[in-house]
């Protein structure tokens, strides 16, 4: 573990778990600003952040604190690291501060057009999010027998569509719209999915996402 990470890993999560309770997190985060301003500590933990590549490095409430810190201190965090801690962690909220986190660090202003292929996709970190979601990336996965194995997919697939609905930046549309478009085993189940997702909300907010995403959001075929 880096040296200045691991004597604030403990900082960190004081300061950013909610467990601890509303006055731990308070004390350590002034505890903690006061660290930033004593004299080289910024920049040493700037160049550490720069550096990682473990998930070990943080618990998941100091990765949080320390991907919004990297994002308002234009701080590039790896594309790797972020991808490992993406599946790792089951919590849509916590995808989504990574996935907010990539799209801010990688030309912002990219915009992309809706639909384009996957194999097309611009963003580096999103296309193989894309891609991991709709290919087998484990051989031991091609045992299963197909109905099971479609299930499995489209369960990523599905997790990811929300994450990047929820972000609800121009990419992440664009990329929902390219990850609902591409032709795999799992197209038409998760097709299906949105649609019935999109039965629950009311006439107008179906018919805003379906012009978004250029898709038909209707149940019926």
């Amino acid at each position: 573990m880096s040296g200045l990470l691991s004597l604030a890993r403990d900082y960190l999560d004081r300061m950013a778990n909610p467990v601890y309770g509303l006055a731990v997190n308070e004390e350590y985060s002034l505890r903690f600003a006061q660290l930033l301003e004593t004299d080289g500590f910024e920049s040493s933990l700037r160049r550490e952040v720069k550096e990682l590549r473990d998930t070990e490095e943080l618990t998941s409430n100091g990765w949080l604190w320390l991907m919004g810190w990297a994002k308002t201190r234009e701080i590039e965090v790896e594309d790797d690291l972020l991808l490992d801690l993406f599946n790792q962690w089951s919590s849509i909220s916590a995808r989504c501060a990574i996935v907010d986190l990539a799209i801010h660090q990688y030309r912002p202003d990219l915009r992309v057009s809706r639909g384009l292929p996957l194999s097309e996709f611009p963003h580096p970190l999103l296309a193989r999010m894309l891609h991991d979601a709709t290919e087998i990336v484990d051989e031991r996965e091609q045992r299963i027998d197909r109905s099971r194995r479609e299930a499995r997919r489209t369960g990523r697939a599905e997790d990811l569509l929300l994450v990047l609905l929820q972000v609800e930046a121009p990419i992440t549309i664009a990329a929902a719209s390219t990850l609902l478009r591409h032709q795999w085993d799992g197209h038409e189940q998760l097709v299906t999915y949105l649609r019935e997702l999109a039965a629950t909300w009311d006439g107008e907010t179906r018919g805003l996402w379906g012009e978004a995403l250029g898709v038909s959001l209707s149940s019926e075929r």
